[in-house]
């Protein structure tokens, strides 16, 4: 990657490492808790995806999913990036951090329990 490139991308890579830090406080502990518990797990488009099929797995899903789809769509806008690179890179460094028993999808769409 050229020089230019990394200095395009930096700006969106800390604001993705701020993403990664954590959600809203009202959402935190909830999501924490349904990523620990595995009813919830860590998308490569950087959102979230019911494991389970519950429906309070489906409405925390539908929450912090619109809360990072804003927080996404901001930075985007803010760097002068597409939604999609913002959105790929937050999944990246989302996916790679879950911790372990945490799940994730693989790019087929299969959830992997880390």
């Amino acid at each position: 990657m050229s020089p230019v490139h990394r200095r395009r991308l930096l700006p969106v890579t800390a604001l993705c490492v701020l993403l990664a830090a954590g959600s809203p406080p009202v959402l935190a502990e909830p999501l924490a808790d349904a990523l620990a518990a595995g009813r919830v797990g860590e998308r490569p488009d950087g959102l979230i995806g019911a494991v389970t099929p519950d429906a309070g797995a489906r409405a925390l899903v539908e929450r912090v999913n619109a809360e990072r789809m804003a927080r996404y769509r901001d930075i985007a806008e803010r760097n002068g990036r597409p939604l999609a690179e913002v959105q790929a890179l937050a999944g990246r460094r989302l996916t790679a951090g879950a911790a372990d028993g945490q799940y994730v999808m693989d790019a087929a769409g299969r959830w992997q329990r880390r």
